[in-house]
């Protein structure tokens, strides 16, 4: 070995190797846990709106990717669109798509639009 050339320990390669893991760890559950909170809120606010309204939830499910909503352009990242079925009070079903909140307050604010299916 050459004179003023030095090896890393092997220790020291080791334990970067933990502390990578670790922050990759760290980072994964954190990034699960808001995905997560932001599903929760999402849900939340659909199930909110629905017993403002008096109506029974039978199913609901945001589109798919390839899916067309009636909400293509103006619904932001902060909004959330649902297609749904719903029990009215009368006891008849009717489906259709909502959009939830604002493009710029997003689910904090209570703006709805509903586009019932014909």
């Amino acid at each position: 070995m050459r004179r003023g050339s030095e090896q890393p320990a092997i220790g020291a390669t080791v334990n970067e190797g933990f502390l990578i893991a670790g922050v990759v760890l760290l980072a994964s559950l954190i990034g699960g846990g808001l995905y997560y909170l932001d599903r929760r809120a999402r849900r939340n606010a659909f199930m909110r709106w629905a017993a403002i309204e008096g109506y029974r939830i039978i199913d609901f499910q945001p589109p798919f990717i390839t899916e067309l909503s009636p909400f293509p352009i103006i619904a932001s990242k902060a909004q959330q669109v649902y297609q749904f079925t719903v029990q009215l009070a009368d006891g008849t079903c009717k489906s259709g798509w909502v959009l939830l909140g604002s493009m710029w307050e997003g689910l904090d604010s209570d703006e709805v639009e509903v586009r019932w299916d014909t």
